[in-house]
């Protein structure tokens, strides 16, 4: 209030209340805050919203007990007199299974990724078709020929027990490639899964390309997250491997890595 004056101009604002997440938003008397602040000069509520902390569960009672408080503040606020456009707080699992939370608006996140929030058992996604919209590639800078008994990476965590040809690839934990990749991943190289061998360092990855039949070059792309030829690694997969969700992968490789976007 005090910079819209200052600036001679109403703001907008929307307000967050808090049904049921523990995060942001007003939690006591919601209703009395956001009459106070309608009284404040400058100022135009033009929303009010609020968070759902587990739509994506198989038991939705929480997430329906948020929406029936979410609905009981829209009731209140009317009987107060104020009159706000746009109600909103559905997530992409709400987007896809609650349609009651849609009121005037929603948030779609993840699934504009073409990234399920539900997880493979689910059967939200039943009836809608996602396609991932992102993909993560690197290349590979060196190309290694390493006898037998050869220890990769810090802590020797991985040894060849053949010839090996180690392929170096230029991704790594301050890429947002996660660390617990480290002999847990596979990528892709010529159309072939090929797995992460040794320690995931800051900058650099080892994958073992012994197996690759038709020869393999310094720069050859790698893919870290995508499809090449008939082979497909998704942001589930990786979620899975390192023991965390979608959105983790897709925003820490998404983090440092120069970004292309394609109509």
């Amino acid at each position: 209030s005090k910079a819209a004056q200052k600036n001679y101009k109403d703001i907008t604002v929307h307000i967050k209340v808090d049904t049921g997440m523990g995060r942001m938003g007003f939690i006591n008397d919601p209703v009395d805050n956001i009459c106070e602040i309608a009284e404040l000069k400058g100022l135009k509520i033009s929303g009010v919203m609020s968070h759902f902390s587990d739509s994506d569960s198989t038991d939705q009672s929480f997430a329906k007990l948020q929406i029936e408080r979410f609905n009981l503040l829209r009731k209140q606020l009317v009987e107060r007199g104020i009159k706000v456009k746009i109600f909103h707080m559905a997530n992409s699992a709400a987007i896809v299974s609650l349609p009651e939370s849609h009121f005037d608006a929603v948030r779609p996140g993840l699934i504009l990724y073409g990234v399920s929030p539900f997880d493979n058992q689910s059967s939200a996604m039943s009836n809608i078709l996602l396609t991932p919209a992102m993909s993560v590639k690197t290349r590979l800078v060196s190309i290694r020929k390493v006898p037998s008994g050869t220890p990769i990476s810090y802590g020797r965590t991985f040894v060849t027990k053949r010839e090996s040809l180690i392929g170096v690839i230029s991704i790594g934990y301050a890429d947002g490639f996660f660390r617990a990749f480290s002999n847990n991943a596979e990528v892709l190289i010529r159309g072939k899964r090929l797995p992460v061998i040794g320690r995931v360092c800051m900058d650099l990855t080892m994958i073992d390309l012994t197996d690759i039949k038709d020869g393999v070059e310094e720069s050859d792309e790698v893919i870290i997250m995508g499809r090449q030829g008939t082979e497909f690694i998704s942001a589930s997969e990786l979620a899975y491997r390192a023991n965390t969700i979608p959105y983790e992968i897709l925003t820490s490789l998404g983090r440092m890595a120069q970004k292309i976007y394609k109509e």
